[in-house]
């Protein structure tokens, strides 16, 4: 298990330093050894790729913890077991907490004239880092797969989109109603299909990440009107009413424009979806104090107690027979709260569990401070 493995050992004692040298090099292992932390953190900025680190507790210049946090940010593959003292085992388990994969009592490096309790410790720490990792580059060859499929996909299906609502904008007049019936339903189909595509691929950058925003002053109005406009298409099939109830003023947010217009769709798009025909939905914008508060309410099913716990987790699915009739990824909701919490902001939902009684989304962004 150690053959070829570079070891860094930390110690200010020159007998264990010495120790450990011989009977890790002794199993075929590489060995480093410093005195200091900073003669660590020095090994480790050369550049170096330690397998293992054996850091101990207490250093002449700093505490072992310290040199722990600052190693794990940069370097979350080598395993680092703690070395600790009589006494030093609530220091190790705090160590532990921050990144180590492991602690060793220095009295226990005597016991046995084998040291296979020692060698076990060290094998468990090292492939306990070892499926870390591996979990880890699991998930972003997960997130990336996600992210270049549905990359390469939504190009076309948005593509698909625009032409489909071309032909209905400027060629409805000379289609045959069977013509114009089959157009409306490849342009929901088309729809559906771009909002299942962009769902897993916010949910692939928030997974992995990396979900960047391009944020700007922007008036939060234009934004809800924007967003409301394939809304408003799909209430009119349902034949619901949208009221709209926006303030005469500007209502500045530093935000990613395209981001919040997503939420904005989304919301409106739940509020259709869960609302039966001939249902009312709501779209309120107010400035209340340092937010900008949107609030989305509609005469749908409603939500219970139970369910208003987990509405926001992912693939989470509203139960019923109405909702499973209803189509969708599950991660709607998910991907708004990440959204709207990494603009500072808040989401939650209010509803009294009761069908015709429906629910309030309440999206809250800061407001943003115009000189």
């Amino acid at each position: 298990m150690f053959e070829g493995k570079r070891i860094l050992t930390v110690d200010d004692s020159l007998t264990i330093r010495a120790f450990l040298q011989r009977l890790l090099t002794e199993r075929g292992a590489v060995v480093d050894a410093a005195v200091t932390g900073e003669e660590a953190l020095a090994y480790c900025r050369l550049g170096r790729k330690y397998d293992l680190i054996i850091l101990d507790l207490l250093l002449p210049d700093t505490d072992g913890i310290e040199i722990l946090r600052q190693i794990r940010a940069t370097d979350d593959e080598s395993a680092i077991v703690m070395l600790t003292g009589m006494g030093g085992v609530k220091s190790a388990i705090t160590a532990v907490q921050h990144g180590a994969d492991g602690y060793i009592e220095k009295h226990d490096l005597n016991v046995g004239g084998d040291h296979a309790e020692f060698f076990y410790a060290l094998g468990q720490a090292l492939q306990r880092r070892a499926g870390l990792v591996a979990q880890k580059q699991l998930h972003q060859v997960r997130a990336d797969f996600y992210s270049m499929v549905t990359h390469d996909m939504r190009n076309p299906a948005a593509a698909a989109v625009m032409i489909l609502n071309l032909l209905l904008e400027d060629y409805a007049d000379s289609l045959t109603p069977a013509q114009l019936e089959l157009i409306t339903m490849a342009s929901d189909a088309s729809r559906k299909l771009l909002s299942l595509i962009n769902d897993y691929l916010d949910f692939a950058k928030i997974e992995a990440g990396y979900l960047k925003l391009d944020c700007q002053n922007a008036d939060l109005r234009t934004m809800v009107e924007a967003g409301l406009k394939l809304g408003r298409m799909q209430a009119q099939s349902k034949n619901q009413t949208v009221t709209v109830d926006l303030p005469a003023s500007p209502v500045y947010v530093y935000v990613d424009v395209e981001r919040i217009k997503q939420v904005i769709d989304n919301l409106m798009s739940n509020a259709v979806k869960y609302t039966p025909d001939g249902g009312q939905i709501t779209v309120q914008l107010r400035p209340e104090g340092k937010f900008a508060v949107l609030r989305v309410s509609d005469t749908g099913q409603g939500i219970s107690k139970a369910q208003m716990e987990v509405l926001f987790t992912k693939y989470h699915r509203l139960p019923g027979e109405t909702a499973r009739r209803i189509q969708g990824t599950g991660l709607g909701l998910f991907i708004v709260k990440q959204t709207v919490e990494a603009h500072g902001g808040t989401v939650a939902a209010e509803s009294e569990g009761l069908p015709g009684k429906g629910s309030t989304f309440i999206v809250k962004l800061p407001l943003a401070q115009i000189l």
